[in-house]
């Protein structure tokens, strides 16, 4: 019984991520899958509600962006939507035949870190849905950064997870650590002195 469960959760959001990526290589806007699924694409077996998607946005591409993704068959808050794209923050967009879910994350394209996540981003298929997901290393220091405030041990296991079982580039990371402020869990990580 769960494992159908658990397989008619992975169909959902794979329906909501299809959609959702097709809008957005549609308007030509530059993306990354991220968190709990990107992890578990470098080896991190955890089930999600959703999927984590960063857009990182050209001032003039969000209408082309909402355009696309209202296009697509999924609903999206619309007032929640331009407010992302105006001033950056997140929206949730809904694949209503099947429940599932996907985030989406509006990041200014003048933000460095996810400028260089997305130059190292890698083609790879997600619930069975080409897709372009972060590096390991760009999923351990995003995941770093978003446990400096949460503290989560759930963020922490799963990049101990990945450090375990992935040839890590630690030199880009411990340069980004530095400039988000992440420099001792990740030497911790690491097995380094801080």
């Amino acid at each position: 019984m769960a494992r159908l469960c658990w397989g008619r959760a992975l169909i959902e959001l794979a329906a909501a991520l299809e959609r959702t990526i097709g809008a957005l290589e549609s308007a030509g806007v530059d993306y990354i899958v991220v968190g709990s699924t990107a992890a578990a694409a470098w080896g991190v077996a955890r089930m999600t509600r959703d999927v984590d998607v960063v857009v990182l946005l050209a001032p003039d591409a969000g209408e082309a962006m909402v355009d696309a993704l209202r296009a697509s068959g999924v609903y999206l808050p619309e007032s929640d939507a331009r407010q992302a794209v105006e001033a950056g923050g997140s929206f949730n967009i809904l694949h209503p035949p099947s429940g599932g879910k996907v985030d989406l994350f509006v990041v200014p394209d003048s933000d460095a870190f996810t400028r260089s996540r997305m130059g190292r981003r890698v083609r790879a298929v997600v619930l069975g849905v080409e897709a372009w997901i972060a590096t390991p290393e760009d999923v351990i220091l995003a995941k770093l950064r978003w446990r400096l405030q949460s503290r989560s041990e759930t963020q922490w296991r799963d990049c101990v997870e990945i450090a375990a079982i992935n040839d890590l580039d630690v030199g880009y990371m411990r340069e980004w650590a530095a400039e988000i402020g992440v420099q001792e869990d990740l030497a911790e990580l690491l097995g380094e002195e801080a």
